[in-house]
């Protein structure tokens, strides 16, 4: 009996494992300086549960109903205290993905920033001048990752058992260090990122 797959034609493909993706947005912060741009970064506060004390762009989740760039524009005058009308988007960051995390950046300059940030979720801001990421390469090391297998895995069912070829999988992590700051892994990428295009686009 022949069956009718003709539902395949135009059908869009879903990622597999999509629900456990993380999806989140970030702002990458511009102020205008005398001798040029510089990022703003902000630590976050030592109080909450996810990554605390670590260097990041303004960002978070992006919730139900919201587009990555409202999501982006949301967090960043949640966490810096700002009205919409200091943002001044000026176009897509690059998209960091991971095992479990998805990140769309957007690149935005700060008018009239005064300094004041939520203390509930920052710890302080800093700036770094641009030039510093256009002229500074991070730190850069390679993570090998190898599997952790439960005690009960079926080795026996796979041809070559515990002796099987499983893949490699490295992951890069960069640093960057300015003013006794760390700036590392996500966001150190993007910052990264962000750079790389800036060189390209002859900044």
């Amino acid at each position: 009996m022949a069956i009718d797959f003709s539902f395949l034609q135009n059908r869009k493909p879903e990622i597999i494992g999509e629900g456990h993706v993380h999806e989140a947005a970030v702002c990458i912060p511009l102020i205008d300086r005398p001798d040029g741009p510089a990022l703003l970064f902000q630590r976050r506060s030592e109080q909450i549960d996810q990554q605390p004390g670590d260097i990041c762009f303004p960002g978070g989740a992006i919730e139900a109903g919201e587009t990555p760039q409202e999501a982006a524009v949301r967090e960043m005058t949640e966490e810096l205290l700002v009205s919409e009308d200091q943002i001044e988007l000026l176009g897509p960051g690059d998209l960091l993905v991971g095992d479990s995390v998805r990140i769309h950046s957007f690149v935005a300059r700060l008018h009239g920033y005064d300094g004041r940030f939520s203390a509930d979720e920052v710890a302080e801001v800093f700036e770094v001048p641009l030039q510093f990421f256009l002229e500074t390469k991070p730190n850069t090391y390679e993570i090998g990752w190898k599997p952790d297998f439960p005690e009960d895995f079926p080795f026996d069912k796979i041809y070559g058992g515990r002796d099987y070829q499983w893949g490699s999988h490295a992951y890069t992590m960069l640093f960057y260090e300015y003013g006794g700051h760390v700036i590392w892994g996500m966001t150190a990428k993007l910052t990264n990122a962000f750079a790389a295009l800036c060189r390209r686009e002859g900044i």
